[in-house]
């Protein structure tokens, strides 16, 4: 009766982050906690998802929300990294590939209220990501 010994099969990856950022090429830019509703960051996030870099920085300058601002900010960090760290010159070939909007910790506060209480107060902070991708790698 042969047994062969059971191959041992490939370890689990244990880094998660370093695998999904192999599996979304392209340049990316990160803004942490910052201080914007998740909500009402993704109905603006929604609107230049999959658009090139210039219309989406023309829509962002025109929609009059908080959340607007603060993505227009990562789009135009995105669009520095391009030059800066990935020499791609012509940043108008690029689209909003991945826009991700993740909910941070809340920042707890708290107000005074009557006979001594207090209640509390959260504000939410959201985590913003974009990659930035050329034509031919959108999906």
């Amino acid at each position: 009766m042969d047994v062969k010994a059971a191959e041992p099969s490939k370890a689990p990856v244990k880094n998660k982050r370093k695998n999904q950022r192999d599996l979304e090429p392209g340049v990316r830019a990160v803004a942490k906690f910052a201080r914007v509703s998740t909500r009402r960051a993704r109905e603006v996030a929604a609107l230049v998802r999959g658009k090139q870099v210039e219309e989406a920085m023309a829509i962002l300058k025109f929609t009059p929300r908080k959340a607007a601002a603060i993505i227009a900010k990562v789009i135009k960090s995105a669009m520095a990294n391009a030059e800066e760290n990935h020499g791609i010159r012509d940043v108008t070939r690029l689209k909003v590939g991945v826009l991700r909007i993740e909910m941070g910790p809340p920042m707890k506060r708290f107000t005074p209220r009557a006979y001594g209480r207090a209640s509390l107060i959260r504000k939410p902070t959201t985590h913003i990501k974009v990659v930035l991708q050329e034509e031919t790698e959108v999906k």
